[in-house]
This record gives structure tokens, C-alpha cells and sequence, in this order.
């Protein structure tokens, strides 16, 4: 008989071989049911601090698939398309001529010209802004506006192209993007746990940096009361969520077939969301084909450079596997995908 790959002591021996502090994985079934497991501590060096199955964990990047349902559920609503330009979007900026063109479809690929992420100085400044976050982040759309797109038409992962759809959702419900994803997406899905910013439970442990910009050693426990222990907070449209394991459950069945959970938004929309027609080695909102995996069809992944998260869909769109890990050395993005994809491997 094949050992239960989502059992703590299987999972506990994948943890020790990684040298992670802390290791969720989990299985999603359509049906609403979910195995799962969590092992190891919420800091290094912490044994009397065990990690439990109901611990928020930080997704990273996996945000930006909830910002697009989001929209998805303002676009089926009739307050705008996904062909919206960026100029109608934000009347009131001044903005380069060559944004009329740019489209809140080719924003959410990462193929409208929005650079990839704040610049440095931006960055550090609003680690140490007062200000709301829905000021924040027009300040930010208002920057991108200024100059033109950088290689619109070609794909560049982009952060901030997810700060300006975080802003598109407040300008149409005039709700910060906080309160309007919780109204959106979380409640009618039952989720409760979602935050921004690092959990205040497991302490995420940011890979020290090599000189080429790779997370090779393991670093110390970050202080979450630290505003530099995760990105500043008007990024969370891309990227500052937190949630449980179960929580994150509850969204991911929205992508899985023959579910009998709430139907959000049309296939149609969550087919786009996934990037069903998308070409190979592009994104869909949040998603991207999963390439090389066997058995594979979707994934996802989220890093804040502490943490380490990782979703995937079966073939068949009926079960996900999740992988988390509070450690954000860049091979653990790697890893954490290869072992979703084991967990998604039929019973031998």
C-alpha cells in the first residue's frame, strides 16, 4: 500500500530534507473536501512553537488571482469590460497618448507596458507612508500613466500592472480594494482568515540574497510588527495576502470542475482567469498553463521572499494541490511545485 503522500509524517521527512522551518501541503477536491497537513515550527530554533493546520500562511503572488476575480465579477456585472482602456479607466490622470490603447485584459497578462514593480526609492518610501492605501496606490497608477508603456504587446511579469488593477476595482466600487475583495470574493465564499501584510502567527524567513540576486542561505525569522518583513501594503493586489490552508481551499475549488460550491463568475471568465488560450510560456490572471508538469494543467505560485506558496490543478480540473513553506529561498519555488505535482499523481 503507498504511503499517504499528505500524511504529517510523510510530510514531516520532506520538511527535515528541505531544511524548512515550517511545511503546509494540501489536497482540494472539488466535492469540498480537503487532506491535509502541517509540520514543523513558526520559527526556526522554535520547537515549542508548532505550526497548526488553522495558521494563516502567506500567498505572495497567488493574491493576484483573487484581484482578477474580482474584476471578474465587476465585468460580468456591466461596470466595465475587459477590454476597458487604462485611459477610461483613470479619466481624471494625465496619461501618455500611447495608453489609450493599453487594455485591463492586456494589464492582468502582464503584456501592457506597465513596468515590472515600484522603483527602489518608491519602494522604501512606502514602507513609511500614512497616507490610505486607495491614495497610495493612484499616486502609483499616476506614475505609470506619465511616461509611456515599456514593450506593450510582450510579456513582463508586472507587480505594479496588479496595483493598477487593485485600483481599477476601488475607482468602480469606491470601496478600498481590501474591504471590496473581502465583499467580492471572500464572503460569499465563506472565507474569514484573509489578511494583508505577514501573519502575526508563523514567522516567514527570507532566503539570504547571493550577489545575482537568488535566495541561496537561510535567513532569520522576520518580525511581523516590521513593515519591511513583507512588501509595502498598497502591493496587496499583487501580492500581500494571507489566509489559512482551508481558506485558500475555498477559492481554489472556484477553478475545479464539478464542485457544488458558489459559481462567482461564468467558466468563461475563470477559462480567461487561467489563461486557457494562452500561448505557451504566458500567464493567464494570476495563473499560467503549467508547462512541463505531467499531469498538470494550471499553477500558481507566490513568493514574498520569506514565504513560498504553490497551487496547482490536475488535468482534469477536479483536484488542487497546495504547497507551503515559510522559508523564501528561490529553490524552494521549484520544489514546492514538484511536490504539488506529486501530490496530484493518481494512487499507485
Amino acid at each position: 500500500m503507498t504511503a499517504d503522500p499528505v500524511e504529517a509524517a510523510n510530510l514531516e521527512s520532506v520538511r527535515r530534507r528541505w531544511k524548512v522551518p515550517a511545511l503546509a501541503a494540501g489536497l482540494v477536491h472539488a466535492d469540498g473536501g480537503l487532506e491535509l497537513a502541517a509540520v514543523g515550527e513558526r520559527r526556526r530554533g522554535h520547537p515549542d512553537e508548532p505550526v497548526r493546520e488553522d495558521d494563516p500562511w502567506h500567498v505572495g503572488s497567488c493574491a493576484k488571482a483573487m484581484t482578477a476575480v474580482a474584476l471578474a465579477r465587476l465585468v460580468e456585472r456591466g461596470d466595465l469590460g475587459w477590454d476597458s482602456p487604462l485611459t477610461e479607466l483613470f479619466a481624471d490622470l494625465d496619461a501618455d497618448v500611447a495608453w489609450q490603447r493599453v487594455t485591463l485584459d492586456e494589464v492582468l497578462r502582464h503584456r501592457g507596458g506597465v513596468p515590472a514593480n515600484l522603483d527602489a526609492a518608491h519602494m522604501r518610501a512606502a514602507w513609511a507612508d500614512t497616507r490610505p492605501l486607495t491614495e497610495q496606490r493612484t499616486e502609483a497608477v499616476a506614475r505609470v500613466l506619465a511616461a509611456p508603456p515599456v514593450r506593450r504587446g510582450r510579456f513582463v511579469y508586472s507587480n505594479l500592472g496588479y496595483v493598477t488593477a487593485g485600483a481599477v476595482v476601488e475607482r468602480v466600487t469606491g470601496l478600498a480594494y481590501e474591504r471590496a475583495v473581502a465583499e467580492l470574493v471572500c464572503e460569499p465564499l465563506g472565507i474569514t482568515s484573509q489578511g494583508f501584510g505577514a501573519p502575526a502567527g508563523i514567522r516567514g524567513h527570507r532566503g539570504l540574497v547571493s550577489l545575482a540576486g537568488i535566495g541561496l542561505g537561510r535567513g532569520p525569522a522576520l518580525d511581523p510588527t516590521e513593515p519591511s518583513s513583507d512588501n509595502p501594503l498598497l502591493l496587496g493586489p499583487a501580492g500581500t495576502l494571507h489566509l489559512t490552508v482551508a481558506d485558500w481551499a475555498r477559492f481554489l475549488r472556484l477553478f475545479l470542475r464539478g464542485g457544488d460550491g458558489p459559481e462567482l463568475v461564468s467558466p468563461a471568465s475563470l477559462d480567461r482567469i487561467l489563461g486557457a488560450d494562452a500561448e505557451p510560456g504566458q500567464h493567464g490572471m494570476g495563473w499560467a498553463p503549467a508547462g512541463p508538469l505531467p499531469g498538470v494543467s494550471f499553477g500558481q505560485q507566490g513568493s514574498s521572499t520569506a514565504w513560498v506558496a504553490t497551487a496547482l490543478l490536475d488535468g482534469a480540473r477536479e483536484r488542487a494541490a497546495v504547497v507551503l513553506v515559510n522559508d523564501g529561498r528561490t529553490a524552494m519555488l521549484r520544489r514546492t511545485a514538484l511536490h504539488a505535482a506529486h501530490l496530484l499523481r493518481p494512487p499507485a
